[in-house]
């Protein structure tokens, strides 16, 4: 593993036990096994180093958005989306503490925002990917006319985002038969509406 990657993987371990406000370079070195001057080899600030963290959380959902359009007309609608709900809940779950910290640095937050506008990134990206291969399995004639898939899509990923949260803040742990049981049980409704 390069420094840089065993720098951020330390920095997400303190960040997740301390907090951002919480968290310094120092610290973070420390963990790396590093001294603090490395970590400034690598990053600007102790805000860079968190960014690249909490771009790295949605790793699981990413890989599946990006599988998912090769996947249109190809096993069933529903289980496309149980792997993507699946992987929403899991990066969901493992990131919602750095996620919600972003909103307590508007320093943070601002940067966030710059940096994904650069990138053509952000959070609706994942809705509008979910949107676009549902349009594809319209026009595959394997869900009905009258489906709205940018509807689906927010109530796929909002659900999966509102569970995560509720996960977290009561303080439970999820096995992966869980999430499983929970991505299953979120289509239900919206396979109801679309039969």
């Amino acid at each position: 593993m390069d420094l840089k990657s065993k720098i951020a993987e330390a920095a997400e371990r303190v960040l997740l036990a301390n907090g951002l406000a919480k968290t310094t370079t120092k610290e973070i070195a420390r963990a790396a096994g590093c001294s603090e001057g490395s970590l400034y080899n690598h990053f600007k600030s102790k805000e860079d180093l968190f960014l690249h963290v909490l771009r790295g959380q949605l790793k699981n959902l990413m890989g599946a958005l990006s599988k998912l359009q090769g996947l249109a007309g190809q096993e069933t609608v529903r289980a496309n989306l149980e792997r993507v709900a699946f992987a929403a809940l899991e990066d969901f779950g493992a990131s919602m503490p750095l996620i919600c910290s972003v909103f307590s640095e508007p320093g943070i937050l601002l940067r966030l925002r710059e940096g994904f506008a650069q990138r053509n990134e952000g959070p609706h990206r994942a809705n509008e990917a979910v949107e676009a291969y549902l349009e594809r399995e319209k026009q595959l004639g394997r869900i009905g006319e009258g489906t709205d898939p940018r509807a689906i899509a927010d109530l796929l990923l909002g659900s999966c985002f509102q569970h995560a949260f509720q996960t977290n803040f009561l303080g439970r742990e999820e096995s992966e038969e869980d999430r499983d049981r929970f991505a299953k049980r979120v289509l239900d409704p919206l396979f109801a509406a679309l039969a």
